[in-house]
């Protein structure tokens, strides 16, 4: 009994001593294709509606970094503040922006428009608190003290804050503290829109960071994957469902000897100019990821209108960013 309670008053104390206070002199800068940029101090942020979330952070590397309740606000609504706006362009859509998360220790990540606009607002916040979350037990009857110590060590770190938390990720690498400024670029604002008579390209390459082009003219070599789409565009509304046959994008990019790169993203374009940006976090981090394919089929029948591949991320909440015949896919580092 007395070891219990020895343990339960070691988990007050480290629950107490946990509670992270940000420094209200920091400030958060949000800058490029916006309207209104902002400078947002702690107390600032403070006085947004928040909401919580939970974090598991875990890193790639299998390093256990604690699990906590963080609260703060959703980075789509930060940013709907600032008002994104595109210079002068062809292409309107803000489906092809990138937006840069800085952080006071010169570490960088890319996210994408469509990662932080079409899913729902508590997936990425700018966290301004957090608690951690306390095991309801020990564990001294399945782990070591030098095991369990260094993890319950994790629960009272200091966080500094704002923190950029992404709860969908299965590893936290993304999840930067002390972040200091948030950039949104239109990478390719010289792309021209036209209007061909038909809208089709009979292969796509895959070009920029890679080994060499990758020219893929079918998609027999690779392992075929299936979904159901409901088409629900920004402009037009709810166009059904379709279900479409084809690649996993992910593969197609791991065959084509990309390597990781939490700054790379990939521009994929059409030959009318229609194109859409995906952050190589949403991709290779995101279960999500696992679900987006290079169609080259639908209903069971080969694309021939609009085609003949068409890039489908399923778990967008508008299937804006899907796109039509596609023709490159640019591997992009924002590293520098």
């Amino acid at each position: 009994m007395k070891q219990k309670a020895g343990w339960f008053i070691l988990l007050s104390i480290l629950l107490c001593s946990s509670m992270a206070v940000a420094d209200s002199s920091s400030t958060l800068s949000i800058t490029g294709v916006v309207k209104q940029p902002l400078n947002l101090t702690i107390d600032d942020l403070n006085n947004y509606q928040s909401i919580e979330v939970q974090l598991n952070e875990v890193l790639q590397d299998g390093d256990f970094r604690g699990v906590f309740s963080c609260r703060g606000v959703p980075l789509k609504t930060l940013l709907e503040i600032a008002c994104i706006q595109k210079g002068k362009t062809d292409f309107s859509k803000p489906v092809d922006l990138v937006i840069l998360v800085r952080n006071k220790q010169g570490e960088q990540i890319a996210l994408s428009w469509g990662e932080v606009f079409y899913r729902n607002p508590g997936r990425i916040i700018v966290a301004v608190s957090a608690v951690p979350i306390m095991p309801h037990k020990d564990c001294t009857t399945c782990h070591t003290p030098d095991v369990y110590k260094s993890r319950l060590d994790q629960l009272q770190r200091k966080i500094i804050f704002p923190k950029l938390v992404i709860t969908t990720d299965s590893y936290s690498d993304r999840s930067l503290e002390e972040i200091t400024s948030i950039e949104v670029l239109d990478l390719r604002p010289e792309i021209p829109a036209k209007r061909p008579d038909r809208l089709f390209s009979p292969e796509f390459t895959i070009t920029g960071l890679v080994g060499q082009t990758v020219i893929i003219k079918d998609l027999s070599s690779y392992p075929r994957k299936e979904t159901k789409v409901k088409h629900l565009g920004e402009g037009k509304g709810y166009h059904g469902i379709d279900r479409f046959a084809g690649a996993p994008f992910k593969t197609i990019l791991d065959e084509a000897g990309i390597t990781p790169d939490l700054n790379k993203v990939f521009l994929v374009s059409a030959p009318d100019g229609y194109r859409s940006l995906f952050s190589y976090g949403e991709i290779f981090l995101d279960p999500a990821g696992e679900r987006m394919i290079i169609a080259d089929r639908i209903n069971d029948r080969p694309i021939e209108k609009g085609g003949r591949f068409f890039l489908v991320p399923p778990d967008d909440l508008m299937s804006d960013r899907d796109v039509k015949a596609v023709e490159n896919i640019e591997v992009i580092s924002l590293q520098h």
